[in-house]
């Protein structure tokens, strides 16, 4: 069987071309013009991702309300529709140059992002990157081509295989990889309520020491495990390599959880049993409430302190109120827990939401910036 040639590696002109070709034959000449780069360095050039749609205009905004796009220069809103979403949202498309292969597993790469083009020309944002109006573009792409071009939320395994990683990323990949490995602990819950066993992997002690606790409350089975042998052995047998903290994988019927069992309680390899993780320090606990005007948090070490400092900041709170809201364990938050970018998004529009007066002088909206892959998400999507 001959060898499939990997050595094509796109660049701009040669997008451009394709765009052009590709957009005449299965989008009906309907996508506007483009602006195409090719990037080696920074977020997901390490192989996580093989391209993206951008919009780079300045002020473009989204109703969460409605979807609209907008574009707001803090005296009006301009709507975007077709005629004006080139020349107001800027669109770019970016290809991953730290990737060689085929031309068609790159053109499929630029197809795909093609259609994330298509779902947001009209000036509506879909609610889900992948959704609906994807997946109807996808079948009309994929039957205008004869099933040349399967449109699909990931690359499958045949595009895959046409494309290949260069040597230096893969090498930097498996040295984040092992570090991640040599980091990261175990935590096996055998859930006495459901019947279940759950896995997860964590680098962070007070999500771990949480579980822990949880366990014990509950008087679930755990065990907790940073030996090398126990994280390289479910890596081989498919744990997710991305390490997402609250990914528990369920485990219950797999053939080899028993010898997962022994390698736990050291009954082979020679492994010793692990004992739970140490925690050296508590967690440090945040003061933190939503007001009408923003979140005042607090970080006080004393309970006098803490209540020094509400006074000041709500000089008319009395003492029964300040008691009963320092005494409310949801007002706290723990320091050392990972605040992701969607999480923080999720807080500033919920706080908007709560104050929002009839008015309508609160801008219920969320902005697009340049450094969105709106390949992989919708806006929309980070509620």
């Amino acid at each position: 069987m001959e060898e499939i040639n990997k050595s094509f590696v796109p660049n701009p002109q040669w997008m451009k071309e394709k765009y052009d070709e590709l957009n005449a034959s299965l989008f009906m000449g309907s996508l506007g013009e483009c602006q195409f780069n090719v990037f080696t360095t920074g977020r997901g050039s390490g192989g996580g991702v093989l391209g993206w749609f951008k919009i780079t205009g300045s002020g473009i905004k989204i109703d969460r309300r409605t979807g609209r796009m907008f574009r707001d220069d803090y005296f009006n809103r301009e709507y975007i529709n077709k005629d004006n979403f080139v020349g107001l949202c800027r669109p770019v498309i970016e290809l991953n140059g730290n990737y060689s292969g085929t031309e068609h597993g790159f053109m499929s790469t630029l197809v795909h992002e093609m259609c994330h083009y298509y779902t947001y020309m009209y000036g509506w944002a879909p609610k889900q990157a992948h959704g609906r109006e994807f997946r109807e573009i996808g079948y009309i792409v994929a039957a205008r081509s004869n099933g040349m071009f399967t449109v699909q939320r990931i690359a499958s395994a045949e595009q895959m295989s046409e494309l290949e990683l260069n040597d230096e990323m893969k090498a930097k990949r498996q040295k984040r990889l092992e570090n991640k490995k040599a980091s990261v602990t175990a935590i096996l819950v055998f859930r006495q309520s459901n019947a279940q066993v759950e896995l997860t992997i964590s680098s962070n002690k007070a999500l771990i020491s949480m579980i822990k606790e949880s366990a014990e409350r509950k008087n679930d089975l755990f065990y907790i495990s940073n030996d090398s042998n126990v994280i390289e052995y479910l890596f081989k047998k498919g744990y997710k390599k991305n390490l997402r903290t609250w990914r528990y994988w369920h485990l219950e019927g797999k053939p080899w959880l028993k010898e997962l069992m022994d390698l736990l309680n050291g009954e082979n390899n020679g492994v010793e049993e692990e004992e739970p993780v140490d925690m050296p320090h508590e967690p440090k606990k945040i003061f933190t409430i939503k007001t009408n005007t923003g979140t005042f948090e607090c970080d006080a070490t004393s309970q006098d302190e803490l209540i020094a400092a509400i006074r000041q900041r709500f000089p008319k709170m009395n003492d029964e109120t300040i008691n009963k809201i320092i005494s409310n364990p949801a007002n706290y938050r723990i320091e050392e827990s990972r605040r992701t970018m969607k999480n923080i998004i999720n807080e500033v529009i919920d706080e908007f939401i709560a104050n929002e007066i009839s008015d309508g002088t609160i801008d219920d909206s969320i902005p697009i910036t340049p450094d969105m892959n709106l390949g992989e998400f919708s806006p929309l999507q980070l509620r």
